[in-house]
C-alpha cells in the first residue's frame, strides 16, 4: 500500500564567525556589522553568546531552491558590512588561529547571566553551528519521531564534521565543535521517550530540580523547541560551502519524512541504550568518514561509507517526493571524492603551507559561494 507523505516546510540557522581576514583571527566588530546588515536581508541576525560570532535564522521555507536563495543572500549581505568595516566573515566549525585573550560577551542580560553562571564554558564557547528546522504542529508525533532519527546521529555528526582546529592546534577530531559543545549543560543525545506525557514529565522534573529554568535551555541534537512548531536538529557544524548545507538540510526534511512514515505505519523504534549513543556519536567528532563508525542499529563497527549509504537508502522514497534527489546524489558524491568539511580544511592548510591566515582567506572564499 502506498503512504502519502506530508511535505513540512523548513528553516535553517547559521552561526557565523567575524574574522580579520588578514590574520584569521576572530574580530570583535560585531555590533557595527550587524546594524549595517539587518538593513538588507529577510532573515533574522542576531548575536549569540559573544560577539565574534552572528546568527541568522530564515524565515519559512518549502524546499531546496528558497533555502539555497537565503543562505547565500544572507551571507553576501554580511559579507558587505563585514568588508565595509574591514572584517569579514567565514563558515566553519571553529577558527583555525589562536583566540584572542579576552572574548567578548554580548551585552544583554540574558547572556551576561550565562556568562557569569557557566565561567570558562562560557568563554571557551566560541563554536560554530547548524540547526535545521523541519515543521512539526503535533508534538506528540514529534517525540515518536525524535526516537526514531536518534540512532541517525552518529552519521549526521560525521557528514557534517567541519572543526578539526582549536586555538591554533590541529585536534585530531573531525569535529572538535562537538567536544566543546557537548559539556555544555542539556546538550547532547536525548532519551527515548514513550510518548509526549514521558518528554513532558522529563521537562517538569528539569525545572523543579533547578537544572533549567524553562524548557528553552533543553539543547538536545534533536528536539522540540518551546517557542515554534518544529523538530530541531543541532548537531550540524555549520557547512563552508552552500551546497553543503542545502543538501544537509534536505537530508534532514527527508529523514524526518521518512521517519513520520515509520510512526505512522507502527513501525518499532529501535530503543538504543544512550551510553552506547554518546560513544557512537563521539566516534562520529573523532573521526568522521575516515575510518568506521558505530552502527547503533546492530551494535557494531562498520564501514563509516557504509554507514551514508545506508542512511541514503533509508531516505531515498522521501528524497524522491521532494525533488532533492538529485541534490542529495551530488552531495554524496563530493563526500567520496573529496572528504568531510574538516578534511578539505586540513588538505588546504597542508597546500597553504600551514599557515592559518592563508587558510582562512579561502574558507572566507568557499563561505562567500556565488555571493562574492
Amino acid at each position: 500500500m502506498s503512504f502519502e507523505y506530508r511535505i513540512p516546510s523548513i528553516g535553517v540557522e547559521e552561526e557565523y564567525q567575524l574574522v580579520d581576514p588578514q590574520t584569521g583571527m576572530l574580530s570583535p566588530k560585531g555590533r557595527a556589522v550587524l546594524k549595517l546588515a539587518r538593513k538588507a536581508t529577510v532573515a533574522n541576525i542576531q548575536h549569540e553568546l559573544h560577539l565574534e560570532p552572528f546568527v541568522m535564522a530564515s524565515p519559512v521555507l518549502d524546499d531546496s531552491a528558497q533555502v539555497r536563495a537565503c543562505v547565500l543572500s544572507t551571507r553576501g549581505t554580511l559579507m558587505q558590512a563585514a568588508a565595509a568595516n574591514g572584517v569579514a566573515i567565514v563558515a566553519a566549525g571553529t577558527n583555525p588561529c589562536k583566540l584572542p585573550e579576552h572574548v567578548f560577551i554580548t551585552p544583554s542580560r540574558r547572556y551576561e547571566l550565562m556568562a557569569e553562571q557557566y565561567q570558562a564554558l562560557a568563554r571557551e564557547l566560541v563554536i560554530f553551528g547548524c540547526h535545521v528546522h523541519v515543521d512539526m504542529p503535533d508534538r506528540d508525533l514529534g517525540v515518536r519521531i525524535m526516537n526514531h532519527a536518534r540512532p541517525w546521529l552518529p552519521v549526521l555528526q560525521a557528514m557534517s564534521a567541519n572543526s578539526p582546529f582549536w586555538h591554533g592546534q590541529d585536534t585530531g577530531y573531525e569535529s572538535y565543535r562537538r567536544e566543546l559543545w557537548v559539556r555544555w549543560p542539556m546538550s547532547g543525545i536525548p532519551d527515548w521517550f514513550e510518548n509526549l506525557d514521558a518528554y513532558q514529565r522529563c521537562v517538569r522534573l528539569l525545572v523543579r530540580a533547578g537544572a533549567i529554568d524553562d524548557e528553552s535551555k533543553i539543547y538536545w541534537d534533536i528536539r522540540l523547541p518551546a517557542k515554534t512548531d518544529t523538530i530541531e536538529f543541532r548537531i550540524f557544524d555549520i557547512q563552508t560551502e552552500v551546497e553543503d548545507c542545502v543538501a544537509l538540510v534536505a537530508i534532514t526534511r527527508a529523514l524526518v519524512m521518512r521517519c513520520e512514515k515509520a510512526v505512522l505505519c507502527n513501525e518499532p523504534a529501535p530503543r538504543i541504550r544512550p551510553e552506547l549513543l554518546k560513544s557512537a556519536v563521539w566516534q562520529a567528532a573523532r573521526y568522521g568518514l575516515n575510518l568506521r563508525l558505530m552502527d547503533p542499529f546492530h551494535c557494531k563497527q562498520t564501514s563509516a561509507m557504509k554507514h551514508v549509504a545506508d542512511l541514503m537508502r533509508y531516505i531515498e522514497e522521501p528524497l524522491r517526493v521532494l525533488g532533492d534527489d538529485e541534490t542529495v546524489a551530488e552531495y554524496w558524491q563530493r563526500l567520496r571524492a573529496t572528504g568531510t568539511p574538516s578534511m578539505r580544511q586540513r588538505k588546504i592548510l597542508e597546500s597553504a603551507g600551514r599557515k592559518e591566515g592563508k587558510l582562512v582567506r579561502e574558507l572566507i572564499r568557499k563561505t562567500a559561494g556565488e555571493a562574492c
